[in-house]
């Protein structure tokens, strides 16, 4: 993963290649370190260490834990955006039927929350601290269901056309809060983990963009 243009606030661009493979490592190691632990009793001893670097290092790049949580995600948001535009570019959406093209968006959603599960945890999970992070995942889910809503605009017949960008935007509301709170609690039946969970949320999706 690259960092990309845009830092976070808070965050020292990294000009040489070393400072910059040094950036990659500090957020690297914390979202290692977030899948098995809270975003609160984290500490950057705990990251310098996991990346084999001193404290300093850590403040030489970032104000403080909350400049360092914001970079990774945006860092991540990004990628998550990129690979959701190869996604969309690649031979088998082209070639896919349309409710096919809805299961590949939903498997790709369900896997970018097990991918980054420590993350969105981690944003999710304090609700005072949450307040500085939301507005950051709501944008980056905004970016997204623009993606998805161009891709499926022109299947979505049955729906008027000034209705599917509302209609996208409500399926995956209904995607993103299932697998939030799987994220968060995992209560069931179906586990984040569960295949089934894909064939499922397809199934609410179809319904929400009256594709069924």
């Amino acid at each position: 993963m690259q960092p990309s243009p845009g830092l976070s606030s808070g965050v020292r661009a990294a000009k040489q290649s070393r400072s910059r493979l040094k950036h990659l490592a500090l957020l690297e190691a914390g979202r290692r370190l977030l899948d098995t632990q809270d975003l609160g009793t984290l500490s950057v001893a705990q990251l310098t260490r996991d990346a084999g670097m001193a404290v300093g290092s850590f403040y030489s790049r970032f104000a403080d834990k909350d400049a360092w949580f914001a970079e990774l995600l945006r860092v991540t948001g990004e990628q998550v955006l990129a690979d959701t535009a190869s996604l969309l570019a690649s031979a088998r959406w082209l070639r896919a039927p349309n409710e096919r093209k809805v299961a590949l968006i939903v498997r790709h959603v369900v896997d970018i929350h097990r991918a980054h599960r420590g993350i969105f945890r981690a944003a999710h999970f304090d609700s005072a601290r949450s307040q500085l992070y939301w507005p950051q995942l709501h944008a980056f889910g905004r970016r997204l269901a623009d993606s998805v809503h161009q891709a499926l605009h022109a299947h979505l017949l049955r729906v008027p056309a000034r209705q599917r960008r509302l209609r996208v935007g409500v399926a995956l509301q209904l995607v993103y809060g299932a697998l939030v709170n799987a994220v968060l609690h995992d209560p069931g039946p179906l586990k984040l983990a569960d295949k089934q969970i894909e064939a499922e949320l397809t199934r609410v999706f179809l319904g929400a963009v009256g594709m069924d």
